[in-house]
């Protein structure tokens, strides 16, 4: 729940590696944040449930799947409260923001591993 009250959701490397696998965690997570920038997606946990859902299907992926990088980039965690609604609690911005840092690293990461 400590991901409600920090400025950054935790850094747990275990649940990172597991959730932002090559093919589903940089694709899934560019995508949910163009989805969930949507200004007309109702910002309630069963609208973003249904955008997630939406989102990882055109992906090739079952909920299960899709949502696991967002929870990551979210929250910092493979486990935690559930995901939509805390979503909705953390508001528009900041979810956006965790997305966007996430997307960043997954980024740089790439880059580092393409040069080595």
């Amino acid at each position: 729940m400590d991901f409600l009250f920090l400025r950054e959701p935790a850094e747990d490397e275990k649940s990172w590696k597991k959730a932002m696998k090559p093919g589903i965690g940089k694709e899934m997570v560019e995508a949910a944040l163009a989805r969930y920038a949507d200004p007309g997606l109702e910002w309630t946990a069963e609208a973003l449930k249904d955008a997630t859902e939406e989102t990882g299907t055109s992906l090739g992926l079952k909920l299960g799947k899709a949502q696991a990088p967002v929870r990551v980039a979210v929250t910092g965690r493979t486990v935690g409260l559930p995901l939509f609604e805390s979503l909705e609690l953390l508001g528009r911005e900041r979810v956006q923001a965790r997305l966007e840092a996430a997307l960043e690293r997954l980024r740089a990461e790439e880059k580092a591993a393409a040069g080595s």
